[in-house]
């Protein structure tokens, strides 16, 4: 793709953790609204390979490794490499083990910590050359936190450091950013239903029902529609946290 068709071609977003649960609703959303979209996946690879297949020219597979963030120049490269740009970057893969603080082995806690905060910088410092050339109009970056990170919750003090970190780090770098013209915002979810909710004792899921507002877990599409705003359509939002909770925080 030479430079003049990088400028005017279709928008490209990256979104990490792709190939299952919120992930994989955020990466078909936007293909429903017309990006191109790679997708990174750890596990779990043939199913956006599956989606590449239907979609051979609008998707790309890219492996990436939370835990190895050294490898976050060359997933940008095989974007970048393919399609010439890069829009839009939605962060939403996650490391999490839990545990209770008293009983966690500190090694654990710190490698979910580790994990999650070192591969976000990674990415987005890799990804800001091509955010900031001027290849959209609106380039954005969307971190996919947690409710969790507000509020809290017992046995994931690693996990909701992890996402509370990520609130200050993205309204640091939408400071940062601005006078490129490129937003960061978080996305805040609460309980949804996804393969990794699914293991959630009845009686445990019963009671964060009722501590919701809206009386129920939020489904993987409801939140890709949340992200694909703050992606796409917020166009003069910056900094913020959208909670996508049903009220659970309240």
């Amino acid at each position: 793709m030479d430079a003049d068709d990088s400028m005017t071609g279709e928008r490209v977003a990256l979104v990490t953790g792709a190939s299952r649960g919120i992930g994989a609703g955020i990466a078909q959303q936007l293909l429903d609204r017309g990006l191109r979209v790679a997708g990174t996946y750890r596990t779990g690879g043939e199913l956006v390979e599956k989606l590449a297949a239907v979609h051979p020219d609008r998707v790309l597979p890219v492996p990436f490794d939370l835990a190895a963030p050294e490898g976050a120049g060359a997933a940008i490269e095989q974007v970048t490499g393919q399609w010439g740009r890069l829009d839009t970057l939605v962060l939403n893969a996650a490391v999490w083990h839990g545990g209770k603080l008293a009983k966690i082995d500190l090694d654990d806690w710190w490698q979910v910590v580790e994990a999650n905060l070192r591969s976000t910088a990674a990415l987005v410092q890799a990804a800001i050359p091509w955010l900031t050339r001027g290849a959209s109009p609106s380039p954005g970056v969307v971190l996919v936190g947690s409710a969790v990170g507000s509020v809290g919750f017992p046995g994931d003090t690693a996990y909701a450091s992890a996402k509370a970190a990520a609130v200050g780090f993205a309204r640091s770098l939408a400071k940062e950013l601005a006078p490129k013209g490129v937003r960061v915002n978080v996305l805040a979810p609460g309980f949804v239903d996804t393969d990794m909710t699914s293991a959630i004792p009845d009686a445990a899921r019963a009671r964060i029902a009722d501590a919701t507002l809206l009386g129920r877990f939020g489904t993987v599409e409801e939140i890709a529609r949340a992200a694909v705003f703050l992606a796409e359509d917020a166009t003069f939002c910056t900094g913020a946290v959208l909670a996508a909770d049903g009220g659970w925080t309240l």
